[in-house]
């Protein structure tokens, strides 16, 4: 479990960071009602009769860029950055276990990004029954759903660290899964289309859409989820604990010496080298049949697709960075 005085020890190791980030996402909530209060002041000044202060979290008013991005940089600097920098070695060699040191960096994360969120939520609820306003739209929805899918996208960068040997394989890692779903269901039916015609694709979008899409981790950037069912937020946690386990598994058992390279674990550069060509073979292929709506355009571009595929993908995978 967590240790104290590892808990300390990666406490000061990124104290100003923690903080930082602890503050703006507990003041980023109420700011933005005192904006709106603000606002609603100006237009009861110039118009006093069509003044109203109405407080409204729908998709088109808000994102969850900065609480995502947020956590995106602490996961960073957490795994990948100290391990470009040999922190993560120095703290492998004290005397505390790969679970302890990865459950330890998960608990603050934990602290940082949800309870500086509570609290904000709290002191925003504050502010609410202090201005009074006239309404209060998807306020309670969104704040949950901040918290669930900030930490969610923290897991996801925390196991792509943990699998991975650098800053830039963690991202591209993360980024990878992040939208993944989408490249599984959508370079095939378009690829589909080119044999069955459009219904076939409009057929396979429109399921897609209704029912899939909240298994797509980047969908959670935009706000639509907030008119959605509450219910909709178990599947981010569900992904969460998800990306915790691999995360935890991976941390225990990938070890270091593969430093620099793509993969810690060695036996997953083959599958995913053969995964990108194939993504590039479809995604090319159906390119080229658009450019030229022709089925030679299309051979072409699954041609270009496979150079293109295999060799992004090879020297991506296979090409080690040395600190």
């Amino acid at each position: 479990m967590v240790d104290r005085g590892l808990l300390y020890k990666e406490w000061k190791q990124h104290q100003v960071l923690f903080l930082i980030i602890f503050c703006f996402l507990l003041f980023i909530y109420p700011f933005s009602i005192l904006n709106d209060y603000r606002f609603y002041l100006n237009d009861l000044y110039h118009y006093p009769h069509e003044g109203r202060f109405i407080i409204d979290y729908a998709p088109s008013q808000y994102t969850l860029t900065w609480q995502i991005g947020l956590g995106i940089i602490l996961a960073v600097v957490q795994i990948g950055m100290e391990r470009s920098k040999g922190l993560l070695d120095f703290t492998l060699s004290l005397p505390y276990s790969r679970s302890q040191v990865f459950n330890t960096k998960f608990f603050l994360g934990v602290i940082v990004l949800i309870v500086s969120q509570l609290l904000g939520y709290l002191l925003s609820e504050l502010l609410i029954v202090i201005l009074k306003p006239e309404s209060v739209h998807f306020f309670q929805h969104y704040m949950i759903g901040s918290m669930v899918i900030s930490f969610m996208a923290y897991a996801l960068i925390m196991a792509a660290g943990a699998l991975t040997g650098h800053i830039i394989a963690q991202l591209l890692t993360a980024f990878s899964v992040a939208i993944m779903p989408s490249l599984m269901i959508g370079l095939p039916a378009l690829n589909l289309s080119v044999w069955m015609g459009r219904s076939a694709l409009e057929k396979s979008f429109h399921i897609f859409d209704s029912s899939l899409k909240y298994f797509i981790p980047i969908i959670y950037i935009d706000g639509h989820w907030v008119t959605e069912s509450p219910f909709i937020l178990l599947i981010p946690v569900f992904m969460t604990i998800l990306f915790y386990l691999i995360g935890h598994f991976s941390f225990l058992k990938h070890h270091n010496e593969r430093n620099g390279n793509f993969f810690l674990f060695k036996q997953l550069d083959r599958p995913v080298q053969f995964t990108v060509t194939v993504f590039g073979i479809l995604g090319f292929g159906y390119a080229g049949y658009e450019s030229g709506d022709s089925l030679t355009g299309y051979a072409v571009g699954m041609i270009i697709g496979a150079v293109v595929g295999f060799l992004i993908s090879y020297f991506s995978i296979y090409k080690k960075i040395k600190y």
